[in-house]
């Protein structure tokens, strides 16, 4: 038997761990070589808990040892199945199941596609249908429940769908699979993941991401957070999402830590469950989007807090999405009575493009604020963030960019300009990805662009789609660059006009909306927006007036184009993401289920509401 002490595995499987780990440690030449280093170095130590909620008896808990024996047996599994470089699409809710497969795909060469489970909605089966028809994978692995929903949304002859099995606990007699031959055919360089973007501005694209691309990036994160191996990361981000699978789940397993997950279910179901997760494991760092704080304050009661401690809390990443910098002063404010530090609040920037992690703010530093100049900010020629003195929009820093190199860049003439001006952020380094999945024009112009000027020639650059700016230290990120609207000459951002027309009505709070513009021919603001259900029908006329007067105050441009409808009707993205191109293109077919209506003549013309 083995002779790490606390490993129950068989004497052969941790010979192989062994021969992995006859590496250096900061070699780490793969994700593989890195967890089994933690196998092998900490056999007995909690790797991974499943946080079930705080009314279950118990929670799923692995040693790093029995982690690293399901891993293997699964990798020896796919190994009898596909050969190195095939892709193995992964749609399982969270849980130890997901977390295996996933480290099996990594000590064995298979490439990982992490997809969202199709039992969470139609939206979530169809995207799993996309994911299959464009990365042509040899086998899918799901719940038994969703075996029969994937493969009916296939097309005829596509992979095998299996319904993934518990691994069964090892007998007297057993003798785990070697893995020395598949760990030799891990490529450093080739594709190991297939991250799928969010898709939040078209049709989701399979990110190719080698394992010194992810290496790469988590150790910038790593120098961010300061790691230590008695740190705990709890999160209930999706882990098919780059955020909860490198972040909360990566990070800490391939550094000696503990990572726990919920699931995103739970947390939407009962925001308090994130709050007690941490409080019951002594989180260290955690991560969440914008629209998690905001609702995490307004829908615990006072009473839910009674012996919840966040005092341990030291990295609380907000990132994934716009953040803004009212909630996080509500969140910490309203925490605070439950030991949750100032200090412990940081904002990120980041995509699954560069694996996950862009810039950040360093603990113990608060995330800076700075209130811009709108006349500055929404300038149609130059626009450029200026601090103001007057009222103006508050922006947050993302941190400074310690990963990759950044710039930011004329989208038209790819000039570099100087601080403080708003352009295209660049980003250069070894966390950057291969490209994106059988997409080679597409990889060519965003992946391989080349900066005017560049004191270094040859050198490529990832373009990102994203605005900003460069104030010193810090990077401001202020918005999608396909995504502006132009009105009246006037740079707006979709994401300030859907925050300012929220506060307009009470039956706003908790749902979502989308702005567009429309060329009629000059361009219009359309704003497609979500009411409450408790909304009685013959109020929808006064929630359109108080969101076009408000709009129209707080933005001075004309807002006359707002359809109301029902919750759940705004297309988003897995991770929450507004899907605004969706929406723009169903408003424009008329595809646009709609409670109430108030369109200009000029754009009512370009399509036609279907009023129901």
């Amino acid at each position: 038997m083995c002779e790490s002490p606390g490993c129950p595995g068989a004497a052969v499987e941790c010979r192989t761990l062994r021969k992995l780990m006859t590496f250096d440690v900061a070699d780490r030449r793969s994700l593989a070589h890195a967890f089994a280093e933690c196998v092998t170095r900490h056999p007995a130590r909690t790797a991974l808990t499943v946080y079930r909620g705080s009314k279950a008896a118990t929670h799923d808990e692995l040693t790093y040892a029995e982690l690293g024996r399901r891993a293997a047996v699964r990798a020896e599994y796919l190994a009898a199945r596909l050969a190195p470089g095939e892709r193995l699409v992964i749609a399982l809710p969270t849980g130890t199941e997901f977390v295996e497969l996933y480290l099996a795909c990594l000590l064995s060469g298979v490439v990982a596609v992490p997809a969202p489970p199709a039992a969470g909605s139609s939206r979530s089966a169809r995207r799993v249908a996309a994911i299959v028809a464009d990365c042509t994978p040899g086998l899918v692995m799901t719940t038994p429940g969703d075996c029969q929903t994937i493969t009916d949304g296939l097309r005829p002859g596509g992979p095998a769908v299996e319904a993934v099995r518990p691994v069964a606990a090892p007998g007297p007699d057993h003798v785990a699979p070697s893995l020395e031959i598949r760990t030799g055919l891990v490529d450093p360089d080739g594709p190991a993941l297939l991250q799928y973007s969010s898709g939040a501005t078209g049709s989701p694209k399979g990110v190719m991401l080698a394992h010194r691309n992810v290496l790469a990036n988590l150790a910038g994160l790593n120098r961010l957070i300061g790691l230590r191996e008695d740190d705990s990361f709890g999160s209930w981000m999706p882990l098919h999402h780059d955020f909860g699978l490198y972040v909360q789940l990566t990070l800490p397993l391939i550094h000696g830590a503990h990572a726990v997950l919920m699931s995103p279910t739970d947390f939407v179901r009962r925001p308090v469950e994130w709050l007690r997760m941490m409080d019951l494991y002594g989180t260290t760092a955690s991560s969440a989007p914008d629209f998690a704080y905001d609702m995490c304050v307004r829908v615990i009661p006072d009473e839910q807090l009674e012996g919840l401690d966040l005092s341990r809390l030291r990295f609380l990443a907000n990132g994934s999405e716009p953040i803004h910098a009212p909630t996080m002063a509500a969140f910490g404010k309203r925490f605070a009575r439950i030991g949750l530090r100032p200090e412990a609040f940081t904002a990120g920037y980041g995509m699954a493009e560069v694996t996950v992690y862009a810039s950040g703010t360093a603990t113990p530093k608060e995330p800076t604020v700075v209130v811009a100049d709108r006349e500055r900010l929404e300038d149609g020629e130059r626009p450029s963030l200026v601090p103001t003195r007057g009222p103006g929009k508050e922006v947050v820093s993302v941190g400074r960019p310690m990963v990759l190199d950044t710039r930011i860049v004329h989208p038209r003439t790819r000039q570099p300009l100087p601080d403080g001006d708003i352009g295209e952020i660049w980003l250069c380094g070894d966390s950057v990805g291969l490209g994106y999945w059988n997409r080679p024009e597409l990889s060519e112009q965003t992946f391989r662009a080349q900066l005017v000027g560049d004191d270094e020639p040859g050198r490529t650059w990832l373009r990102t789609g994203d605005l900003g700016a460069l104030v010193g230290d810090d990077l401001f990120v202020t918005g999608r660059l396909k995504e502006i609207l132009i009105i009246r000459g006037r740079n707006l951002f979709p994401q300030d006009v859907e925050h300012e027309a929220r506060a307009a009505h009470p039956a706003l709070e908790g749902v979502v909306g989308a702005a567009f513009g429309v060329d009629t021919p000059d361009e219009r603001l359309v704003l497609v927006h979500e009411v409450s259900p408790r909304l009685p029908a013959e109020q929808l006329a006064d929630v359109a007036a108080a969101i076009m007067q408000e709009l129209t105050v707080a933005l001075g441009v004309p807002a006359r184009n707002v359809v109301l409808v029902r919750r759940g009707t705004v297309s988003r993205t897995t991770s929450g993401k507004i899907q605004r191109g969706t929406v723009r293109r169903q408003f424009l077919a008329g595809e646009v289920a709609a409670l109430h209506t108030v369109l200009e003549p000029e754009v009512r013309r370009l399509m036609t509401v279907n009023d129901r």
